[in-house]
């Protein structure tokens, strides 16, 4: 099991300068954060500017340590080993920084007042038999959404993962977000970590 929140890179960015280089405004034009509305946190228009730069350089940020890692992870383990992929989209609200970096601790251990167990019942059955969606128990079988393998292919073919949305919103959804510009920033990746 393994997982991001969907503005991962928003948290890390905040001590970012405005850079504006022409090489990086060169690699922004060419592979999609081009427009403000494209960066993170994604999905909330032209709000959440902290500076002119910041939800470009929170959206390369994200996608380049966080997200196209965690896909390059699973498009190699999950040919050997039975994997299981989610996305976190809550606190979508959150001012300038989205559903970002510690969002995701009300998933896995939420408050006594929730009425959301899914993410917590799947960790707990993931640690009792190695597959979120089966109990060790019947105490504990109490899933309400089937969290399908990653490489499961959606309506669309893309791999499936869980998306946990506001408010306790839990559903089967495509790994077909942002596709190109993380294949362009796993080969730089690959290529700074050969050389």
């Amino acid at each position: 099991m393994t997982g991001d929140l969907d503005d991962e890179g928003t948290l890390f960015s905040l001590s970012n300068t405005n850079i504006t280089t022409d090489e990086f405004v060169g690699y922004i034009h060419s592979k999609g954060h081009i427009h403000p509305t494209l960066g993170s946190p994604f999905g909330t228009g032209l709000t959440n500017h902290f500076t002119p730069q910041f939800k470009r350089l929170a959206a390369f940020q994200g996608d380049y340590v966080f997200n196209g890692t965690r896909r390059f992870f699973l498009q190699h383990t999950s040919k050997t080993q039975n994997t299981w992929s989610w996305l976190g989209k809550r606190g979508k609200s959150t001012p300038v920084l989205g559903a970002s970096d510690g969002n995701e601790v009300d998933i896995w251990f939420p408050s006594a007042n929730s009425t959301d167990f899914a993410g917590v019942d799947a960790l707990i059955n993931f640690i009792n038999t190695l597959d979120p969606n089966h109990s060790g128990t019947k105490a504990n079988a109490s899933q309400t959404v089937f969290w399908p393998k990653w490489n499961t292919s959606t309506s669309d073919g893309s791999p499936s993962h869980l998306t946990f949305s506001d408010p306790d919103v839990v559903n089967v959804t495509s790994e077909n977000f942002r596709v190109d510009v993380m294949q362009f920033l796993l080969g730089l990746l690959l290529k700074e970590a050969s050389g």
